[in-house]
């Protein structure tokens, strides 16, 4: 499984653009979250953390308290991020009462998401956890993320908190990946990223002897990825413990 997600990780981060004209510090950003990524896939977590803390630090020490930070990824989905965030406050969201809307560059995200993920690896699932959190808060239309979150509370049984999540992330459409030039690539990195929600949503399901709906989410997961090795194994479970065919 973790070498899915570093692999939809690593597309994404070579097919983002900085939301922002480029400056020093973008640059040093991107340099260190590259840094990063190379650090969890060699498994030195440690270093992970230290990079992608390199970033956080710089960009917590600009933040302003009446603003709301969005990551995007290019200027079609810079505007869409600043319309939803817009909306967001105007119903009176957990932004309400933050007077700017300032959109930054997904690598903030990245930054906040390797950290989580790479406390996790460490055995610091408490400190993992709000920094999964904040790069869900900054970037809600991204479904890696949304995942990434579910499976932390997965992890912990809360089978509930899990499936609301995942459920979310199944009905989530990432426009980063919508608008790669790359359409082919978009949509195998959609299609895996929903199949894993579906997958999630289908364990908590099965955790909760719902097995009904268990079935259905890995039918609509089969249903964009045809004979999912993953899938197929958690149908037969399922196929078993309920005595369907």
């Amino acid at each position: 499984m973790k070498a899915d997600i570093w692999i939809i990780a690593s597309a994404c981060l070579a097919t983002a653009t900085p939301a922002l004209a480029q400056n020093d510090q973008a640059a040093d950003d991107r340099a260190a979250i590259i840094a990063a990524y190379d650090a969890i896939q060699s498994q030195k977590f440690d270093a992970a953390v230290s990079k992608a803390d390199l970033v956080i630090q710089s960009f917590e020490d600009g933040k302003q308290s009446d603003s709301v930070y969005r990551c995007a990824s290019g200027s079609g989905d810079v505007v869409s991020t600043l319309l939803g965030a817009a909306l967001g406050v105007d119903k009176g969201g957990a932004d309400e009462g933050k007077t700017t809307t300032v959109a930054v560059a997904d690598d903030i995200c990245s930054a906040y998401f390797v950290k989580g993920f790479a406390l996790i690896d460490l055995g610091k699932r408490g400190e993992a956890l709000p920094n999964l959190e904040m790069a869900v808060e900054m970037d809600p239309d991204n479904q890696h993320y949304l995942n990434e979150l579910a499976e932390w509370y997965k992890a912990e049984r809360d089978w509930e908190k899990s499936l609301e999540i995942f459920t979310k992330a199944s009905e989530t459409s990432d426009l980063a990946i919508v608008l790669m030039e790359d359409k082919k690539q978009a949509t195998e990195i959609s299609n895996a990223t929903s199949c894993r929600a579906y997958r999630g949503i289908a364990f908590n399901h099965a955790e909760m002897r719902n097995w009904k709906k268990a079935r259905s989410a890995i039918d609509k997961c089969l249903k964009l990825i045809p004979n999912d090795p993953r899938s197929q194994q958690e149908l037969e479970y399922i196929k078993a413990q309920s005595g369907e065919k």
